[in-house]
């Protein structure tokens, strides 16, 4: 499928500033370096997850750092893991629930605050912030493409 004009001067833009630091250029013989280093997965672009296993949530959480929460907390901690999967969408409530029950610094918050994203390729984390209007891979045809928008 095409890349949208709207796509092509997002990918433009990302060739010429290379906000991440990836090495990208705007040079035509490095059209497939470009696209296998905006394909390539890093934890340096972590994206959001969309759903977490609920058993994922209850690993992360240390069983006395859950016994000192309160019972309205714990409480909540069940309601929203009831269902078998949380969706931690930036902003939500149930995001920032999770992290407000747990003080900086405790293992709960650690691992909850890995837990809600994941690693990703900059084209994954591009759509999912809403830079690109298509996911998918990044193609070099993509890319030359991108070079010659205007």
């Amino acid at each position: 499928m095409a890349r949208s004009p709207a796509d092509l001067l997002a990918l433009k833009a990302e060739l010429e500033t290379d906000p991440k630091s990836l090495g990208l250029t705007t040079l035509a013989a490095d059209d497939e370096a470009n696209a296998n280093k905006l394909n390539a997965v890093s934890p340096l672009t972590p994206i959001d997850r969309e759903s977490i296993p609920a058993s994922e949530i209850s690993k992360a959480i240390d069983r006395d750092e859950f016994n000192a929460a309160s019972a309205a907390d714990r409480q909540w901690i069940g309601m929203i893991t009831a269902s078998g999967d949380v969706n931690p969408k930036t902003g939500s409530e149930v995001r920032e629930g999770l992290l407000q029950i747990f003080a900086a610094g405790t293992e709960s918050r650690a691992a909850l605050t890995a837990l809600l994203t994941e690693p990703a390729s900059r084209a994954d984390q591009m759509y999912k912030t809403g830079l690109l209007e298509q996911g998918g891979q990044v193609t070099p045809s993509d890319v030359a493409q991108a070079r010659q928008a205007s």
